[in-house]
């Protein structure tokens, strides 16, 4: 292919050698592997969601919808929103997207310019990371770390320039579990009142918080509304990670901007599945999600004290299904990261995943493990680490 034109730069970051392709690879070969890295979410999803969905493909017609999503999935985010957070959208301000990370990319699509600059707190999600850098942006992350001392707000005002477009947050968080505060909100608040910046907050992880806190939406913050686009969706709660379904919502002056590029991706997101998520979040009570993040915090607990057990030191989440654990009283703090992930499979056959992806420059010496899985699996892995 040397004649022909190179492929854009902009993808360059995209064709290294995949560590989770390579450790999935690794796991699977294994007759007795635990895949505790990717968050595929291994639960069941709810029978009133399957059916559904089973009566959309049996009764409905099978044609495209409005790109913004069916008038009936966009009132029960709407309510949802309203019940929930005391948050008022229009039916023109919420856009049904091809799971969350679609909402993400097209709000990048529509706000960053090549050289603009995107704010992410590390350890950041990986998508946030590779997204911003596919649209051009130029990334300055900041530090960040669990508690009430978590966020570096010295580093955070120094990163904030005329040429920043985005601040994306993630809370509860992939893969830290950080939870942000009213208070941490506020302050982040005050710090943009001159800034002509946007907000993104993924709140994927919405339903799982834990130990008496709350989930905080950052538009139902004074100062944060108009400049916030809320992302969200319901792989996570319903355990239907391959469905693909999420939305955004913001106020018209952005979602109305949002939506045609949106459409240009992907069209719109898929019938069936959106009649399906419109029926679940009409009929499941609130009492799902309650369950639901009651039997996380079981998890949490078998994984934390699992990996305790191990060798590992944990920081337990505040939030979301994921636990960071540094592993240098096992393997000394000279081991990198995916090296530790290698000889974790070798000597256990568990994956996790490197801190590596997490980080845009040096990783702390950590490893994330997942705890979507059934309780039975999670006490094995107690018995396989002590």
């Amino acid at each position: 292919m040397t004649d022909l034109a190179p492929l854009s730069r902009r993808t360059d970051h995209l064709r290294e050698a995949s560590i989770l392709r390579a450790l999935t690879l690794k796991v699977n070969a294994f007759d007795d592997g635990i895949n505790l890295g990717q968050g595929v979410c291994d639960l069941e999803m709810p029978g009133a969601l399957r059916d559904a969905a089973v009566r959309s493909l049996r009764e409905d017609r099978a044609t495209y919808t409005n790109f913004a999503g069916i008038r009936p999935l966009r009132e029960q985010i709407i309510r949802r929103m309203n019940e929930r957070y005391d948050l008022t959208y229009g039916m023109d301000e919420v856009v049904v997207t091809v799971g969350s990370s679609m909402a993400y990319t097209s709000t990048l699509m529509t706000l960053v310019d090549p050289g603009d600059e995107v704010i992410l707190f590390e350890p950041f999600y990986p998508y946030h990371y590779t997204g911003a850098l596919l649209a051009g942006a130029t990334v300055r992350s900041i530090p960040l770390a669990l508690g009430d001392d978590g966020i570096e707000w010295q580093k955070l005002e120094a990163a904030l320039s005329e040429r920043t477009r985005l601040v994306v947050l993630n809370t509860p968080s992939n893969p830290l579990g950080k939870v942000w505060t009213v208070g941490e909100l506020d302050r982040l608040a005050s710090l943009l009142a001159g800034s002509p910046a946007y907000i993104v907050t993924d709140e994927i992880y919405e339903d799982l918080v834990y130990d008496g806190r709350a989930h905080v939406p950052p538009a139902t913050r004074p100062g944060l509304y108009d400049r916030t686009i809320t992302i969200s969706g319901l792989s996570k709660a319903y355990s239907i990670t391959g469905w693909r379904l999420g939305w955004l919502a913001a106020p018209k002056a952005l979602s109305g901007a949002i939506g045609p590029v949106f459409d240009v991706l992907a069209v719109c997101a898929s019938r069936p599945l959106q009649h399906a998520a419109a029926a679940a979040l009409t009929e499941l009570p609130e009492s799902y999600y309650t369950d639901l993040r009651d039997g996380y915090l079981v998890r949490r607990t078998l994984l934390c004290d699992a990996l305790r057990s191990g060798g590992f030191r944990v920081r337990e989440p505040e939030g979301s299904y994921y636990v960071m654990a540094d592993y240098t009283d096992r393997w000394g703090a000279d081991t990198n990261p995916e090296d530790a992930c290698f000889r974790l499979l070798d000597e256990t056959h568990i994956a996790a995943i490197p801190a590596t992806i997490f980080y845009a420059d040096r990783p702390r010496p950590e490893l994330r493990f997942q705890f979507a899985v059934e309780d039975a699996i999670l006490e094995e892995v107690g018995r396989r680490l002590g």
